[in-house]
């Protein structure tokens, strides 16, 4: 995960696609153009960028999905 914008807590973090492979279905990712899309339900673009797609969470340590997310994090 790498951090796209600095706006705090509320920061955009981006997924590389080994990382995205690992979101279960149905989580809701914004993309750095401020759109959503749901995994498994809507195509996620595998275009890559340094590493990183434009997909990712905000607030990564309150998500519900926060301790597969602090293991990804640690990872990186």
């Amino acid at each position: 995960m790498h951090r796209w914008d600095d706006k705090g807590d509320n920061s955009l973090w981006l997924f590389t696609l080994e990382e995205l492979k690992q979101i279960p279905s149905g989580t809701q990712l914004e993309d750095i153009g401020g759109h959503f899309s749901t995994t498994g339900v809507d195509r996620i673009d595998d275009d890559t960028r340094f590493g990183y797609s434009a997909y990712g969470i905000r607030n990564p340590e309150q998500h519900a999905l926060r301790d597969l997310f602090l293991q990804m994090k640690l990872k990186s």
